[in-house]
């Protein structure tokens, strides 16, 4: 990875004039449109979101994840917002404050996410498989693993689309080894949407299912889980983040939790589905994957706050990860 390209793309404290009255004006539509809004043209994708998300976290003095591109993945309209501070800051304090509590988890899954790949390729797994990988930057940062290391992004063709001419755009280079596999997995299986790419079946990989769960209902989960426990390879890993019932949940943050689901529910992404750690477990099981760990994102913030330092932000006891292997 040249020193140059992460400079040129992640200019997320350095704003021009111009990109300031940009900016501005960025605002300014924000509060008339609302960037969560659901009329066409307006509304925010997901994987935008996350993406800014990713790209102001680069601010924080301790972070979980260093994404020297996650500015130049987002939209031009939210890149605009991030390289201006005060619009950022109406940004994650006023457009997105619904989304809070999944902004700070997406962090921690991500970095947990990360890890259990690092330990897959430590253990000889070379094949890699991002469902739903939206603006996911892993296989542009990590070109000291990526090849040998074979990525697999499985994502809508629309959303793909839009991420390609990004990185064109940004003048990011694609590492030999990312591939990106179109689908719609409300149509196909992920097994399904492997077939159509360079996936070998017969080689063990790690899936990572992040911010996926939960708009699933837990009989659509066990099917999916199903369908790739029998169709990859022994010691195969799956990796996924999930929320946690009403009694597994902090009590103090249950208040939030309420927001979280009206906010996400208005804007037509409703949530079907809460687990305990143990029943997670029960239906990744029956499923055919074992429980390699299972684990509250509050156990996992006091894990990297002993790594790192203390972290910038309070994590919600609302969601758990979890790492399942074949």
């Amino acid at each position: 990875m040249e020193t140059s390209s992460i400079a040129r793309n992640s200019r997320v404290f350095r704003a021009t004039r111009v990109e300031r009255a940009e900016a501005r004006a960025a605002v300014g539509r924000l509060r008339r449109t609302n960037v969560m809004s659901r009329g066409r043209g307006q509304r925010a994708s997901t994987a935008d979101l996350v993406a800014a998300a990713r790209a102001r976290h680069q601010r924080d003095r301790v972070r979980l994840l260093d994404d020297p591109y996650a500015l130049a993945l987002t939209s031009p309209s939210l890149r605009r917002v991030l390289r201006f501070r005060p619009a950022a800051l109406f940004l994650a304090n006023w457009t997105l404050r619904g989304l809070k509590p999944v902004i700070l988890g997406l962090l921690i899954r991500a970095r947990y996410a990360e890890r259990a790949v690092e330990a897959a390729f430590r253990d000889g797994i070379r094949q890699y498989v991002v469902v739903g990988a939206g603006l996911d930057s892993f296989a542009l940062r990590r070109t000291d693993r990526v090849p040998p290391l074979e990525v697999f992004e499985i994502d809508r063709p629309a959303m793909q689309e839009v991420k390609r001419e990004r990185i064109r755009s940004a003048g990011i280079s694609s590492p030999p080894g990312l591939h990106f596999v179109p689908a719609d997995l409300e149509q196909v299986s992920v097994m399904e949407a492997l077939s159509n790419s360079p996936f070998d079946p017969g080689d063990p990989a790690i899936l990572s299912f992040l911010g996926v769960t939960y708009y699933l209902s837990p009989e659509t989960l066990a099917e999916s889980a199903r369908s790739i426990a029998s169709g990859v390879a022994p010691g195969s890993r799956l990796v996924l983040d999930y929320m946690l019932d009403e009694a597994s949940a902090w009590p103090e943050h249950r208040k939030m939790r309420a927001q979280l689901e009206e906010y996400v529910a208005k804007r037509g992404e409703p949530m079907k589905s809460e687990y305990s750690l143990a029943a997670m477990s029960e239906l990744m099981a029956e499923a055919g994957f074992r429980t390699l760990e299972a684990v509250t994102m509050m156990d996992l913030a006091e894990r990297y706050a002993e790594e790192l330092g203390p972290l910038p932000f309070e994590t919600p006891g609302l969601f758990a990860c979890g790492l399942f292997g074949k």
